[in-house]
């Protein structure tokens, strides 16, 4: 992995003042994702996080708040979509992440689809138009992540989004201590 700093970060989740400022407060990548849950940005902190973190374990925590979200309702189409990521998680290959995209296809809007998506996106892909192979762009899949991560957020409380952001940040920020992520970024 390439080192990145925390602006690298900053600059490809695209995050703006308010939260943007506290670049200049900020001691390294993980201080600054501390500073951003410290002041209750956690719109920026999701986008922060879901850019910092690997792609493998990016998906996991996308997956991990979409379950939350899908465990009250308990769809089929939506629990199908899960295990699939869950499948790609346990054993990322380019077989599952290509099944994935022809889920994610028949799976409607929402968190699963989202984590599908990431999932697709964490590889090569092919121009319809010429049949060229387009290799993965780490930005895409990290772009549906944070839309998974959102959107789970939504889902398990309109009224009150900062309370279920808050607990998925923590789980967020624990798989960035886990797998000793911000040793990664200089």
């Amino acid at each position: 992995m390439t080192a990145k700093t925390t602006l690298d970060i900053v600059r490809a989740a695209a995050i703006k003042p308010p939260a943007k400022d506290y670049l200049a407060l900020a001691q390294g990548p993980q201080h600054y994702a501390q500073l951003l849950l410290e002041n209750r940005h956690w719109m920026a902190a999701i986008a922060y996080l879901s850019h910092a973190i690997t792609p493998r374990e990016n998906i996991w925590w996308g997956w991990f708040c979409a379950r939350k979200a899908a465990q009250p309702k308990s769809d089929p189409a939506e629990l199908a979509a899960l295990a699939a990521v869950e499948a790609w998680i346990a054993q990322p290959t380019d077989e599952k992440r290509l099944a994935a995209w022809k889920l994610a296809e028949k799976t409607p809007d929402g968190a699963a689809r989202a984590a599908l998506e990431a999932v697709y996106w964490t590889g090569e892909t092919e121009n319809e138009a010429t049949g060229e192979k387009v290799p993965a762009v780490p930005e895409v899949a990290n772009k549906f992540v944070q839309g998974a991560v959102l959107t789970a957020v939504y889902a398990l409380n309109a009224n009150e989004p900062e309370t279920v952001a808050m607990e998925f940040l923590r789980q967020g920020m624990e798989v960035a201590s886990r797998i000793n992520l911000w040793a990664n970024y200089r």
